[in-house]
């Protein structure tokens, strides 16, 4: 057996009890039953991104401590942001005649998010659309997604308590990585290089989306079961 074999069942048991907190605070704080469903399937989402990112990437692997329950709530917390931002990017694909209209629904659902993570503050909001603009840029200028890799791995470091950059010094969207060697911005550059990595994150982030769609289509279809009729 893999040391990745042997460890997943004890990530994602850690992870899966990070994802019982935030379901029972989805039950307390949100009462439309269509939006208990929508988030239930973005942290189902997030936590799924999260824990194969501890599994699979390398740089996250070695400083990940187990024992802080705080790294494993806000790794979930940035992916799950990362599929609210990936859901938000299908509609206005879908529609993108009300793309303008719904800046405003975005960041209320952002803000619904960071509150089921018990951080609906000024600055967690603000991480969020800097990132939201960082996906869009690289959505539709850069399909590799290299550089926002190398900025989700730099956060999913500094959930785990190591900080790799100083994020005051950086204007988003972020163009080109040279521009952030040059704004003094980088604290640790060895994560944000690490291209095996970075290539793990996005498969990480794949399996996250099949995880949040498929969660969804089964609540809706517990909700709507098939009547038999023709």
């Amino acid at each position: 057996m893999s040391p990745y074999q042997s460890e997943k069942p004890r990530i994602n048991c850690f992870f899966g009890a990070v994802f019982a907190k935030v379901h029972d605070r989805i039950h307390q704080l949100i009462e439309n039953e269509h939006d208990r469903r929508f988030y239930t399937a973005l942290v189902t989402g997030g936590k799924v991104s999260a824990s194969s990112v501890v599994s699979l990437c390398e740089g996250v692997k070695e400083i990940w401590d187990d024992s802080d329950k705080r790294g494993a709530l806000a790794l979930t917390k940035l992916f799950t942001l990362l599929m609210l931002s990936q859901c938000y990017r299908w509609l206005n694909e879908k529609e993108p005649h009300l793309k303008e209209k719904r800046r405003t629904a975005r960041q209320a659902a952002a803000s619904d998010v960071l509150r089921l993570f018990e951080d609906d503050t000024k600055d967690a909001l603000k991480d969020f659309l800097n990132l939201d603009i960082q996906f869009n840029y690289e959505m539709d200028h850069k399909p590799h997604m290299l550089h926002l890799g190398s900025l989700l791995l730099a956060k999913a470091c500094e959930a785990c308590q190591h900080k790799c950059i100083e994020w005051s010094k950086v204007s988003f969207p972020v163009k080109e990585i040279i521009h952030l060697m040059h704004s003094g911005a980088i604290i640790d550059s060895v994560p944000l290089r690490n291209l095996d990595d970075n290539k793990a994150l996005w498969h990480s982030h794949a399996k996250g989306i099949q995880a949040m769609a498929k969660c969804h289509e089964e609540q809706i279809h517990f909700d709507n079961p098939a009547t038999g009729t023709d």
